[in-house]
C-alpha cells in the first residue's frame, strides 16, 4: 500500500513535462487575490477560531462549576479549539504574527518543557492566586496558549482530574487561558474581518497602501505562507516525532499528543490549507495538472489522516500506522515541492526566508 501511494506522488510530481514550471496562471495572476482569499477563508477562519475560544471557555465555567459532570462537553470544545487553530496556524503573516499572537496562542515546540514547568510553578500556589485572563496576557506567552491549557486539562490523560488537590486551582487557570485565547481570537476576527483594518490593505494593494503596493507582493505573502505552512507540518511536526521508523519514534514530540489530537490537529492543518488554496481561484492556462495535483495531495494527506484514530503513542509507535505517517509527510512534502517550484513562478513569486528560517 505504501509503496503504490508513494508511486503515485511521485508519478504526479514527474508528470508535468518540459516547460511547465513556467507556467503563467493568467494575465494577471495575482488580481483580486487577496480579497479572494480575506473573504472567502481567512475571514471565516479567524472568526471560527475566536467562537471555539469563546465556547472553550464557557465549557470550563460549566465543567469546573459542576464538578466534573460536563468534562466531555470540557473535551469535545477543547477539540474544536485545537481544530479552528490548526486551521489558521498557517498563516503565519500580518496580525497571527504581531504582538506575538502566534506564540501566545501556540508556544510550540517546547523542547526545554518550559510550558510543563512554568505551570506546574503557577499550579502550586493558591486559586486565589490565579491571574485572570487579562493578567495572564502580561505573563509569559508560555502560560497562555493551547499547549498550557492542554497539559493543565490532560495531565491526568483526564480532564481536570484531581491531582494533589489543586482542581480550584487548575479550574481557575484554565479559565484564565480560554479567556485570553478568546481574547486573542476577538482581535485577529476583527483584524480580519469586511471592515477591518488588515483584511481592507490585503484586499486592496496599491501605491498608498502601507503593507502591500501592488498585487504581486499579495501573492508572495500567500505562496510564503502555504510553503512555510507546509513545511512546519513535516519539518516540526512529523519528522522529528516519527524519527526513521516506528522503534525510533518520539510521539511526545508530535503536536497534541497528551489530548490525543495529533493527527486531528495535522488533518484540520491539510484541510485548512487546502480550503485556502481553493479560495485563491487560480487558473494555469496548458498546465492544469498544477491545480489537480496540488488539490489531490492535500486532500490525499487529509484523508489519511482521518483514517489515523486512537492513542498518539500507540500510532507513532505502532508500524502500520507509522508507515501511514510518514506517507502523510511525503504527500505534504510534495505538496510543497507543487507550490514552490510550479505555483510560485506561476505567480511571478520567488521563494525567499521564511518564518522557520533559523528556528
Amino acid at each position: 500500500m505504501m509503496k503504490r501511494w508513494m508511486a503515485t506522488a511521485l508519478l504526479a510530481l514527474a508528470s508535468a513535462g518540459p516547460g511547465a514550471a513556467g507556467a503563467q496562471a493568467q494575465s494577471e495572476p495575482a488580481s483580486g487575490l487577496g480579497a479572494r482569499l480575506a473573504q472567502g477563508y481567512i475571514a471565516p477562519a479567524m472568526r471560527e477560531f475566536h467562537h471555539a475560544a469563546s465556547h472553550m471557555r464557557e465549557a470550563l465555567q460549566k465543567a469546573c462549576g459542576e464538578s466534573q459532570a460536563n468534562s466531555d462537553d470540557a473535551a469535545a470544545a477543547f477539540r474544536h479549539l485545537v481544530v479552528a487553530w490548526s486551521g489558521i496556524e498557517f498563516l503565519r503573516f500580518g496580525p497571527l504574527v504581531e504582538a506575538n499572537r502566534f506564540e501566545r496562542i501556540y508556544f510550540w515546540p517546547d523542547p526545554r518543557g518550559i510550558t510543563t514547568r512554568q505551570v506546574q510553578g503557577l499550579l502550586a500556589k493558591p486559586p486565589s492566586e490565579m491571574p485572570d485572563a487579562q493578567a495572564l496576557s502580561r505573563h509569559s506567552v508560555a502560560l497562555q496558549g493551547l499547549p498550557a491549557l492542554e497539559y493543565v486539562l490532560y495531565r491526568d490523560k483526564g480532564l481536570l482530574a484531581e491531582k494533589g488537590g489543586d482542581r480550584d486551582a487548575a479550574c481557575a487557570y484554565a479559565a484564565a487561558v480560554a479567556g485570553n485565547l478568546e481574547h486573542v481570537g476577538g482581535e485577529l476576527h476583527q483584524l480580519w474581518s469586511a471592515d477591518g483594518e488588515f483584511a481592507r490593505w490585503f484586499s486592496t494593494p496599491g501605491p498608498d497602501n502601507p503593507l502591500y503596493r501592488n498585487p504581486q507582493e499579495v501573492a508572495a505573502e500567500v505562496v510564503k505562507a502555504l510553503s512555510t505552512g507546509l513545511q512546519f507540518q513535516v519539518d516540526v511536526k512529523l519528522a522529528p516525532s516519527l524519527g526513521s521508523d516506528a522503534e525510533k519514534a518520539s510521539p511526545r514530540k508530535a503536536p497534541f499528543w497528551r489530548s490525543d489530537l495529533a493527527t486531528p490537529s495535522l488533518e484540520a492543518a491539510a484541510r485548512g490549507m487546502l480550503a485556502f488554496y481553493r479560495a485563491g481561484g487560480y487558473r494555469y492556462p496548458g498546465a492544469d495538472w498544477i491545480d489537480q495535483n496540488v488539490q489531490g495531495e492535500l486532500q490525499r494527506a487529509a484523508d489519511h489522516l482521518a483514517g489515523l484514530k486512537g492513542d498518539t503513542e500507540k500510532l507513532w509507535t505502532d508500524e502500520d500506522g507509522h508507515r501511514e505517517l510518514t506517507l502523510v509527510k511525503l504527500l505534504l512534502n510534495n505538496a510543497k515541492d507543487l507550490i514552490d517550484q510550479h505555483v510560485a513562478p506561476a505567480l511571478g513569486v520567488r521563494i525567499g526566508f521564511n518564518a522557520l528560517d533559523g528556528d
